[in-house]
């Protein structure tokens, strides 16, 4: 089991995502923007962080930066399903050269957790 920090502002797709890990057998802790993330990741230890790119206030670029200043880091799952006027691609282009994988939204329960499980190297 993995302790996994999930940052998603969309209540819908947060709560699907967890209910996946969970049945996967890792404890999940939610945040809704990347400003409490930020301050579960100076408080807590995770195995892992999965967070959005496009979100108000403080954004998962936010999230993904506080996490390469780190000497010692988690993993780092980036997602984004685009938004209007952002195409997925462009919204992950600094994911791609920080973030540990990438998964374009929408993206099927089987592909989430066989990422998960590459990001965690066995640990799960």
């Amino acid at each position: 089991m993995a302790d996994i920090l999930l940052i998603d502002d969309m209540n819908l797709v947060r709560g699907a995502i967890k209910a996946v890990l969970t049945r996967g057998g890792h404890a999940v802790t939610e945040a809704i923007t990347g400003e409490t993330g930020i301050a579960l990741l100076q408080s807590s230890r995770f195995d892992l962080v999965i967070t959005d790119v496009l979100m108000p206030g403080r954004d998962g670029n936010d999230v993904i930066m506080f996490l390469d200043a780190m000497v010692e880091r988690p993993p780092i799952l980036s997602i984004s399903g685009g938004a209007t006027g952002i195409p997925a691609d462009e919204a992950l282009r600094l994911s791609r050269t920080k973030a540990s994988a990438v998964l374009t939204k929408p993206f099927i329960n089987d592909e989430l957790l066989s990422t998960v499980e590459q990001l965690l190297g066995g640990q799960a």
